[in-house]
């Protein structure tokens, strides 16, 4: 284990910067994919760290890319497809203890590069219950938890990578909109007003655009 501030880590679980600033260590090489593995469909379960009821499920081919699943789940959470860092680890269990090693898999560039980009599923070694850790943004560390629910057959016709369902959304009301006695959905939040105000400040895209169109802003997850 490592000693970082007052943060208590395995080794194993460097992030980008601690590897950008000389603690790199050899990540697992990517293991051989047939033809068949290839094709088959990986189910995974997406949903925010710290967020769990916001959830999505994932239908990728192993022989496509944590590059392709990364752009997935930037247009899924609403992550900014042009900038930051993105990085997947996988989490291992030690033995038949509950403890939890990550390895580092790769980063992921905003245009698709990184060390990671060119790893295909199922070259990672994933089996069904095993888990992802990714994060977007090492400055913020938006972090989430993807659990590979199925190894399956592609359906006939279907394009990959796609996503089948997600959480019912809870939708809370634009407050300007309000004001004039309608009831829209909220699809962003007004950092600006609510650093101001001292709350969240939530419209939707038509009063982000009339009236907080020079403010920072960010696009809801529902």
């Amino acid at each position: 284990m490592k000693l970082f501030g007052l943060d208590i880590r395995y080794a194993e679980s460097y992030t980008p910067l601690e590897h950008a600033l000389g603690r790199e260590r050899a990540r697992p090489k990517a293991l051989p994919v047939s033809a068949a593995q290839s094709a088959q469909i990986y189910r995974f379960k997406a949903s925010l760290k710290y967020r769990p009821s916001i959830w999505r499920r994932i239908e990728i081919q192993g022989g496509q890319t944590l590059a392709d699943l990364d752009g997935v789940l930037r247009e899924e959470f609403k992550h900014d497809l042009f900038d930051h860092l993105s990085g997947f680890w996988r989490k291992v269990r030690r033995g038949g203890t509950r403890r939890i090693r990550e390895v580092d898999i790769g980063t992921i560039e905003p245009f698709g590069g990184g060390e990671g980009a060119k790893t295909r599923i199922a070259a990672i070694g994933l089996a069904v219950g095993d888990e992802l850790k990714y994060v977007y943004d090492f400055g913020d560390w938006i972090e989430h938890t993807l659990t590979l629910e199925a190894i399956t057959e592609p359906e006939a016709g279907a394009q990959y990578p796609r996503v089948v369902a997600q959480n019912k959304p809870q939708y809370r009301d634009c407050e300007d909109c309000a004001r004039h006695g309608r009831q829209t959905p909220a699809t962003w939040i007004c950092h600006q007003c609510s650093d101001k105000q001292g709350r969240e400040v939530l419209v939707c895209r038509d009063c982000l655009v009339a009236g907080h169109e020079e403010h920072y802003a960010d696009e809801i997850v529902y």
